[in-house]
């Protein structure tokens, strides 16, 4: 079973909406995302089933945000107005403010989480921020993937291990094994 690109494709994107909804976007984050790279990746996104469209809308519009003068401050404009505002007229990026459980509670969990998987939240952020929550689930993709890259090899070895052993065996080639077939 070979390691499938859309789980590669799909730990990028956790990865990449992680790094747009952590902060607002710098000039040097914008003058990436209008990259000819950027632009091929985006594209590339179409592929999956049902995002054609909504990719081709987001590519108008990015060509035209970035088209203009006063972009960073903008997008500023718009980051705060929608993540740093109360709400309702801001939507809260924790997870602990919403009715269904508390800061304290989801924090818990998601410190839990990282601590399993050997990481932490980055510049101070709390870890029920949905930024963290998106890293942390492009690294539970990755790691999966990794693990199963690992878990074919070590079936591989042990399978070609084991019929090596067995031919040594009946070809009467001298040696102690420790292993029968």
């Amino acid at each position: 079973m070979r390691h499938s690109p859309l789980t590669s494709r799909r730990a990028a994107i956790y990865q990449w909406f992680s790094q747009l909804l952590f902060q607002e976007l710098s000039e040097a984050q914008l003058a990436a995302l209008g990259s000819q790279e950027s632009r091929v990746w985006i594209a590339s996104l179409s592929a999956i089933p049902g995002l054609a469209s909504d990719i081709k809308g987001f590519e108008r519009s990015l060509t035209r945000v970035l088209q203009r003068a006063a972009r960073a401050q903008e997008l500023a404009a718009d980051f705060t107005s929608l993540f740093l505002l109360a709400p309702p007229v801001g939507v809260s990026p924790y997870a602990g403010h919403y009715p269904h459980t508390t800061p304290a509670q989801e924090r818990r969990q998601m410190n839990a989480l990282l601590v399993e998987q050997e990481l932490a939240p980055r510049e101070n952020e709390a870890s029920d921020h949905i930024a963290i929550q998106l890293a942390l689930m492009a690294e539970q993709v990755s790691r999966e993937a990794q693990w199963r890259r690992n878990t074919i090899f070590c079936n591989t070895i042990f399978c070609v291990g084991r019929r090596f052993l067995w031919r040594a065996a009946s070809n009467g080639t001298p040696g102690d094994f420790m292993f029968s077939p």
